[in-house]
């Protein structure tokens, strides 16, 4: 990203002219660098202003949160190879949160609901998803929890294989202070759910609906506190914030 000269410098008359040039100022390069570094910090800054301040819920589709999400990405300044085991070693492990998916709220605010969710991500690549969901529309509070391991498919692209599903139904009403939003606490493994014909179904009406198409997400942003990825089945983007390493 070096900077652009006038136009009416006669460094954009001869391209050879004008690397020979550069050659002997690489600051110029150096200062294009900061210069991107900084518009990047700027507008992350800005996408994670434009959040709700309540940490844990997903935040409302709105124009402005898409197109500065879009300029994260257009920006180019995460990991590289976002996709790839080498990149996301480093900063995966911890518990993420859910920011932006338009799908989800939109989705959701159809049947007048509420979503949160979280992902907790281990060094030794296995992933527990619990998804907090509210209808009072249909006198429905609980969890929804998932488990399996994650992975790289390849720089671009990482899959998720979860291999087990539970629930565990509430009534109290969706909490928006964050310190309260999973303190009831979903149950935190299979293992820990009572035996019942319910958990019996669940489990398997999970693992039938574990296919490919839920499994494999390209990733298009990765730092060391968002990742943006895309949901392709649905055609629709996750942004997903870490709180805890």
């Amino acid at each position: 990203n070096a900077l652009r000269a006038p136009a009416s410098s006669p460094f954009q008359s001869n391209g050879g002219r004008r690397s020979s040039i550069r050659s002997l100022f690489p600051f110029n390069n150096a200062a294009a660098t900061i210069a991107g570094q900084k518009e990047q910090t700027s507008t992350k800054s800005s996408f994670l202003k434009s959040l709700d301040p309540t940490v844990g819920l997903i935040n409302n589709a709105s124009q402005k949160r898409t197109q500065l999400l879009n300029d994260i990405l257009e920006s180019g300044t995460g990991l590289p190879n976002p996709g790839s085991a080498q990149s996301f070693s480093t900063v995966a492990p911890g518990v993420w949160r859910v920011v932006y998916a338009p799908h989800m709220t939109t989705m959701a605010g159809l049947a007048r609901g509420k979503f949160s969710v979280q992902y907790e991500l281990n060094e030794d690549g296995t992933i527990i998803s619990h998804a907090k969901y509210d209808f009072p529309l249909f006198n429905l509070q609980g969890y929804l929890s998932v488990s399996g391991t994650y992975g790289s498919v390849d720089d671009n692209v990482c899959r998720v294989d979860f291999d087990e599903a539970w629930m565990k139904p509430i009534k109290p009403a969706f909490d928006d202070n964050v310190d309260e939003l999973f303190e009831e606490g979903p149950y935190p493994n299979i293992d820990s759910v009572p035996d019942s014909i319910t958990k019996t179904i669940i489990r398997n009406v999970g693992r039938a609906a574990f296919i490919e198409p839920f499994a494999v997400f390209p990733v298009s942003y990765l730092d060391e506190e968002l990742i943006v990825f895309d949901f392709e089945l649905l055609g629709t983007r996750i942004c997903a914030r870490r709180y805890k390493s």
